[in-house]
């Protein structure tokens, strides 16, 4: 399912090291797809353990899309289009961006906040190396009013507007690889990546 991962192994000569990494890799991957949504997409043991680390960092995509391909009819739209959202954007990391565009654009479903299909455009004009509109969604989206049903789990509010500081990079850092300017954000400022039940209906924060 998953394709194969050529580590790079600092084994001082001991020869197929390579391939137990990548048998420890699938191992994980696979054992995930049967996470429950929260822990697979937030959790310590979720994808973003794969993304993380540098021998295994090449299957979260294929992670990404085997969970959303088992687990499609019970995930809400929302949630399943923040999975297509993760897969995307590590996909853009990775330096694909064709892919990436059309998970992006995939992404959208019916009744998603503003917000959210702000910071998409802005995004995908980012990739699409269309710096007058990346502009001009991060500017309607600061100028968005508040949504009081977007928050954290527990009731606390998130930072408004959600992913300003993305685009605020991606600006700072036009015509970057979108793995260097996705990182660009001001310092003390960090990307939101939730779904909780206020949020559910009408929407998710994403990173």
């Amino acid at each position: 399912m998953f394709r194969t991962v050529f580590a790079v192994c600092l084994c001082l000569g001991v020869a197929n090291c390579a391939k137990p990494v990548a048998d420890s890799c699938e191992a994980s991957a696979d054992a995930m797809l049967d996470l429950s949504f929260a822990a697979f997409d937030q959790g310590l043991e979720g994808w973003r353990s794969l993304d993380g680390s540098l021998a295994c960092s090449d299957y979260a995509d294929d992670v990404l899309a085997a969970y959303r391909s088992r687990h499609g009819p019970s995930l809400s739209p929302a949630n399943a289009s923040l999975l297509m959202w993760h897969e995307a954007q590590v996909l853009a990391v990775q330096g694909d961006s064709a892919r990436s565009l059309n998970l992006m654009r995939k992404a959208a479903y019916p009744g998603e906040p503003q917000w959210q299909q702000l910071y998409r455009e802005g995004s995908i004009a980012f990739l699409e190396g269309e710096m007058a509109r990346l502009q001009t969604a991060r500017d309607r989206l600061s100028r968005l009013p508040r949504d009081p049903s977007l928050t954290f789990p527990g009731g606390r509010a998130v930072a408004w507007p959600p992913n300003l500081d993305v685009l605020d990079g991606l600006i700072s850092c036009f015509g970057k690889p979108y793995s260097v300017a996705y990182a660009c954000r001001r310092p003390g400022q960090q990307s939101l990546s939730v779904s909780n039940n206020a949020a559910e209906t009408r929407g998710h924060a994403v990173g």
